[in-house]
């Protein structure tokens, strides 16, 4: 029998397919699914016991935030889509409608403090276009280079490219799954907002999975229990009601 924790990952990889069945082609549909099975389950992971992040040393960081903000959506977008913000939004490729990663915080959440990103996003976003433009490259897709190459590629070709990514065996390929897994912590949890604040601003992510919201005070009650039964009577001279 499965663990609880696959059968959610398979569940949320169901679910992706599912929303954008109506606008992708088979095979694009075909290595989205290998590209969500190697990343879907490191949220979970990343979430009881996150690891140390860091960018691989070998490549500067000299590149601008706009880049690096773009670069980091597209990233985004490609493992949780969502449409486009305005009409000329570039990084968020648009396959399909309503909101993605990107709308839901991903950015946000990588910028995030607790989660100790920051210092290795800028020699990430640059790893990320290396690779893209070596995808380019071998694919020979010309890039007029006036956005990050990332950015330049269409949602088939992100989509290849980060399979591609996440199947190198360099010291670059646990800062790609690390920044996987907070992207999809910021989906899937709002982690860098307070989550009633989270959920009556309407975050996308919350939304999607159906979480539940609290009762009007902000607490969270649950008033039938897990097992449709009470396991324990309160003691008598509890003043909490708890179980002794």
């Amino acid at each position: 029998m499965p663990e609880s924790g696959e059968s959610d990952t398979h569940r949320m990889i169901d679910l992706e397919d599912d929303r954008l069945a109506p606008s992708i082609g088979s095979s694009v549909r075909l290595t989205r699914r290998a590209l969500l099975t190697r990343t879907a389950a490191l949220a979970a992971t990343w979430t009881i016991s996150p690891w140390a992040i860091s960018a691989p040393p070998a490549f500067g960081r000299v590149i601008d935030v706009t880049s690096q903000t773009q670069t980091l959506e597209a990233f985004s977008d490609t493992l949780i889509p969502g449409a486009k913000r305005f009409p000329r939004d570039r990084a968020i490729a648009g396959v399909v409608s309503g909101a993605g990663a990107v709308q839901a915080g991903a950015i946000a959440m990588l910028n995030f403090p607790p989660v100790g990103f920051q210092p290795a996003l800028p020699g990430l976003a640059l790893t990320i276009n290396v690779f893209a433009l070596l995808y380019a490259l071998e694919h020979r897709i010309t890039l007029s280079l006036t956005v990050p190459p990332i950015v330049e590629l269409d949602f088939a070709a992100r989509t290849a490219l980060l399979v591609k990514m996440f199947d190198s065996k360099g010291p670059e390929q646990g800062a790609f799954s690390a920044l996987a897994a907070v992207i999809f912590v910021a989906y899937h949890t709002a982690g860098f907002l307070p989550t009633v604040e989270a959920i009556r601003a309407g975050h996308p992510g919350l939304k999607a999975i159906g979480f539940p919201p609290p009762d009007p005070d902000g607490l969270w009650r649950f008033p039938q229990f897990s097992y449709r039964r009470v396991l324990a009577e309160p003691h008598p001279q509890s003043h909490h009601g708890n179980p002794a």
